[in-house]
């Protein structure tokens, strides 16, 4: 389970702790916590190998909100974990030092996201993955559909969107099919 630890015990505690910020790289470059690492939150699986499973681990980013994801995923992965209550922001309004990447005093940016580079068909596919659960979520409630009632559900969504009953089976039956 995380935690959350304050700007003050993170300053003198400081040699304890990994300290690991997930913001971007705009927010990161604009000025972080000299002794902390640069993981971005969407990298923080790919890259948990590159902290020490010995040493307890802060996360921080703008507010506390990245953050607290973070460190959430990172109490999953087996490690000692805490969020920086208030994140950057805090740090910076109590006076705490933050250093920019080229050595400067650093200021808390605003955060700015990268580009979504992904193929068109890739975000196309999303949205729809997105509005299908999100229509599956309305139509069920809080409460676990059989499969044959998903089925049905699906099979009629299908036919609402232009597909004929059978390419809607047809699709439906290619589901529930294993790939090989």
């Amino acid at each position: 389970m995380a935690g959350t630890i304050d700007a003050d015990t993170l300053a003198r505690d400081m040699e304890r702790f990994q300290v690991v910020d997930v913001r971007y790289p705009n927010e990161w470059d604009a000025g972080h916590i000299k002794a902390a690492v640069h993981i971005p939150l969407d990298d923080v699986f790919d890259r948990v190998d590159e902290l020490d499973r010995d040493r307890p681990v802060v996360t921080v980013c703008r507010s506390g909100g990245r953050s607290a994801e973070a460190a959430k995923d990172l109490a999953g992965e087996g490690f000692e974990v805490q969020n920086l209550d208030g994140g950057m922001t805090t740090w910076a309004a109590e006076g705490r030092p933050i250093v920019a990447s080229d050595g400067s005093p650093g200021t808390v940016a605003e955060p700015d996201p990268p580009p979504d580079d992904r193929p068109e068909r890739m975000k196309r596919l999303q949205a729809e993955f997105l509005d299908v659960i999100f229509s599956v979520q309305e139509h069920f409630g809080d409460r676990e559909a059989s499969e044959e009632e998903m089925h049905a559900f699906l099979r009629q969504r299908l036919i609402d969107e232009g597909k004929t009953p059978e390419e809607a089976d047809e699709f439906l039956a290619a589901m529930d099919r294993p790939s090989t």
